[in-house]
């Protein structure tokens, strides 16, 4: 028997022993399981690492909805055991207990099996309507309940509520389609503060965030880990933008290297019919995250900010780059065309934005040994593209203050001699 059937033998037998808001008719037929009275199917793929102990298992979980033109939510899950058949039982339970529900809750429009419909207004929390929204704003979403290891501490699990942003850019990195599933792991590093790993649709779009806010302090190692399923909104423009963007990223990718100008693309690309606005979005935001996934592996560390010179003549301070769709969907579309590209489009896109010059002009001066840990970049200042010069200047000196702010303070001299 395979392990995928082995899988979906296990998470039947959870569910049909569960029963409660779980029940309704399931059939197991090869490597494929009908639940909720064949509302979904689900399919299993499984990797095992038999090297060293425990036993790691990799599972993704394949939910197919048929009431949402069969999109299929992928739940990643793993299990940690001795045994084999211990380990798929942690993958089988974990996805019956944290996905199952925000799955079920979903589809019957009402909380079921510990999950919170997120960022109700006056909800109440033990009935399952969550007054916070996990990070999870103007969308339908439904969230599963959190699983924590190695977290002994009742007051730091009561601190991981409603109110803290879980899933906080989930929505702006998510590809152009309605349903999405997404996962938060916050790990626990003792002194040195938490982190936040964001998962969407499996490993379509992964985040890290280094510095997660909280304040209590966690143990060396421990983690928190939770589901939701969210809907972009059915009737507004926001899917259509959003796989109109995905094209403008992929097309700029794909033809970056064959012009010398990139004003050459971005005006040839205007008169194939793209959006003028999409195409400088990807010109100033998604070439950020071109040059930071090729640097980041080196070791590079990033602010996690810009500020921005606006079209209406403001200046932003500290704009999260994950708010911006094109800097978020730009990071999931690269990763998924990587190996499609020569080392040579790669290396050449990689390196366009100004970051990414920076650090070259840096490996200049010192022949290429730098240690990139070592290096402190500022935010970049990215101009909307009908920002005046003066709105530049403004964020430039803004900017600037900055960099004075941190400088060392010059030293007060005093003179030993007459």
């Amino acid at each position: 028997m395979s392990n995928e059937r082995r899988v979906l033998e296990l998470i039947e037998e959870a569910i049909s022993s569960h029963g409660g808001d779980l029940d309704g008719w399931t059939k197991l037929e090869e490597e494929e399981l009908q639940l909720f009275d064949g509302r979904v199917t689900l399919r299993a793929n499984i990797e095992c690492n038999n090297e060293g102990t425990p036993l790691a298992v990799h599972g993704h979980l394949l939910a197919t909805l048929h009431e949402y033109d069969d999109e299929t939510l992928d739940a990643c899950v793993f299990g940690l055991a001795d045994e084999l058949e211990a380990a798929l039982g942690q993958v089988a339970v974990l996805w019956m207990s944290g996905v199952a529900g925000p799955i079920k809750s979903f589809l019957d429009n009402k909380p079921v099996c510990m999950t919170c419909q997120a960022g109700v207004a006056d909800g109440d929390i033990e009935a399952g309507y969550a007054p916070g929204d996990y990070g999870l704003q103007n969308v339908r979403a439904y969230v599963g309940p959190s699983f924590g290891r190695n977290i002994e501490d009742a007051d730091i699990s009561a601190s991981f509520d409603d109110g803290m942003p879980w899933f906080r850019w989930s929505i702006e990195s998510a590809a152009p389609r309605r349903v999405h599933l997404a996962k938060a792991t916050i790990e626990s590093k003792g002194e040195n503060g938490w982190l936040r790993k964001l998962e969407i649709d499996g490993h379509e779009v992964m985040h890290v965030d280094p510095d997660w806010p909280t304040q209590l302090q966690g143990p060396d190692f421990g983690y928190f880990i939770r589901y939701a399923v969210f809907e972009l909104p059915r009737n507004s423009t926001e899917i259509q933008r959003r796989a109109e963007l995905d094209r403008t990223i992929e097309h700029f990718i794909r033809n970056y290297s064959k012009f010398d100008d990139v004003d050459k693309l971005m005006e040839a690309m205007v008169r194939e019919g793209f959006d003028v606005d999409l195409v400088h979005d990807v010109e100033s935001h998604s070439t950020i995250a071109f040059g930071r996934m090729f640097f980041e592996p080196r070791g590079m560390n990033y602010p996690s900010t810009i500020i921005r010179a606006r079209g209406d003549g403001r200046v932003e301070l500290d704009v999260p780059l994950l708010s911006l769709p094109a800097y978020s969907r730009g990071r999931a579309i690269f990763a998924q065309m990587y190996d499609s590209l020569s080392k040579e489009e790669v290396q050449d896109i990689c390196l366009y934005n100004a970051e990414s010059h920076v650090i070259l002009n840096a490996m200049d001066a010192h022949e290429g040994k730098i240690e990139f840990d070592k290096m402190t970049l500022y935010p970049l200042v990215v101009p909307d593209r009908n920002a005046s010069s003066q709105t530049m200047d403004e964020a430039l000196a803004k900017l600037n203050e900055m960099v004075d702010g941190n400088r060392p303070k010059k030293k007060k001299s005093w003179k030993f001699w007459k």
